[in-house]
């Protein structure tokens, strides 16, 4: 999702995504997008500690490629919020 209009930026390594949502103000650990990020993905059996308006997801080696598309689509129905 490059250049979504609710992305600020994505950034991968290895297994490790970060993805950053655009907000108003400059981004920012003590961002209050974090207190919309959290229960929408725990309520979706989705453990994430958002930093701000950035999550990081670090899977272990373990999961499974339908435990991780489950994580994919919850970011992906966050995007499509109005």
């Amino acid at each position: 999702h490059a250049g979504h209009p609710k992305l600020r930026d994505i950034r991968s390594l290895g297994t490790i995504l970060a993805v950053e949502f655009h907000t108003e103000a400059d981004s920012s650990y003590m961002s209050e997008l974090r207190n919309t990020l959290y229960p929408f993905f725990l309520a979706r059996n989705i453990l994430l500690r958002p930093l701000g308006n950035l999550i990081y997801i670090l899977p272990p080696y373990i999961i499974s490629d339908g435990q991780l598309d489950h994580i994919y689509q919850a970011i992906e129905d966050f995007l499509s919020l109005d």
